[in-house]
């Protein structure tokens, strides 16, 4: 896949790469920490470093950490390459009954400091300034980790104050991948499988619900459902086309008597990658009335204008 990177480049996204690159650190150092504590349990009978998890597999583990920045979807893809060298010949498995408590720590170790690395806090999420000032700058529902800043706006039409639409510009970690190659499509696809998104929605809908008078709306009572694949559409901001991915999805109220939901609204999702283990999204919510709808099924409109303004 694509990854979707658009140069818009600031001071800000700089120094937003730098803090990235700590939390890469973190995790980076696990390994060395877990020789660390090799040698401190087992005194004069350690093992060297290069033979402590089996014969140079502590440098095999660095290689396979710094390929968090150049493998597509990062974690997801290495852990099963990585499982499965190990395992695969019988001196791999002899070596996990050798060393097996030595590369459990590691792991352990691996995985805490890529939880650490998810709770380094985020600069401020994309605000373009036609929009005037956000709504809201926090989202109470949205999750502890990873972290993440959220704005919020509702954008409504001049000549019909129903025709609204609730925008959210996100910047979010995402510790699993530190590269821009599919970071978008798998970021979206684990928020999809955890249900994440379904919590940051919720924001979305209680403003929804205000704004709708003929139809009540319950926040702890919906689903989202993704209108087939995502797919490709060209965007046109004023600094040039920009290829990305779209979702869409079917926003559904399950609080009635449809057993199936009734539709009450569309999401659409677009995202850019960022190097560093940073990534930006745009969330578009329209109410099923709403115009663009049919019109400009992509918010290649709100798109464009997020794309357009500074990191």
């Amino acid at each position: 896949m694509f990854p979707n990177t658009y140069h818009g480049g600031s001071e800000s996204e700089f120094m937003g790469l730098a803090s990235s690159v700590v939390g890469f650190f973190f995790i980076f150092l696990s390994v060395p920490i877990s020789y660390g504590l090799h040698r401190w349990r087992k005194g004069e009978d350690a093992e060297t470093f290069e033979q402590f998890l089996g014969s140079k597999t502590s440098y095999f583990t660095l290689v396979g950490i710094a390929a968090l920045w150049l493998v597509p979807s990062g974690l997801f893809v290495l852990i099963p390459i990585i499982f499965t060298l190990s395992v695969v010949s019988p001196a791999g498995r002899i070596d996990w009954k050798e060393y097996r408590n030595e590369r459990l720590i590691a792991v352990f170790f691996v995985f805490l400091m890529l939880g650490l690395s998810g709770l380094i806090p985020c600069d401020e999420p994309r605000a373009p300034e036609e929009w005037g000032e956000p709504f809201a700058k926090e989202n109470p529902y949205a999750p502890a980790w990873p972290a993440s800043e959220q704005y919020t706006w509702i954008l409504v039409d001049d000549l019909d104050a129903s025709n609204f639409e609730v925008v959210q510009s996100l910047r979010i970690r995402t510790p699993h991948q530190f590269g821009t190659f599919s970071q978008v499509e798998s970021s979206v696809a684990i928020s999809s499988f955890l249900g994440l998104e379904n919590e940051r929605m919720r924001q979305a809908i209680d403003i929804v619900d205000e704004r709708i008078s003929f139809i009540r709306i319950d926040s702890d009572e919906f689903k989202l459902e993704q209108r087939g694949e995502a797919q490709e559409h060209t965007f046109r901001p004023s600094s040039g086309d920009v290829k990305m991915n779209v979702w869409v999805y079917d926003c559904l109220a399950t609080s009635g008597t449809n057993s199936d939901g009734t539709k009450i609204g569309e999401v659409v999702i677009a995202g850019e990658a960022g190097w560093g283990g940073g990534l930006d999204l745009v969330v578009i919510v329209r109410p099923v009335f709403h115009d663009a709808i049919s019109s400009d099924p992509f918010a290649e409109t709100i798109v464009s204008t997020w794309l357009e303004s500074e990191v």
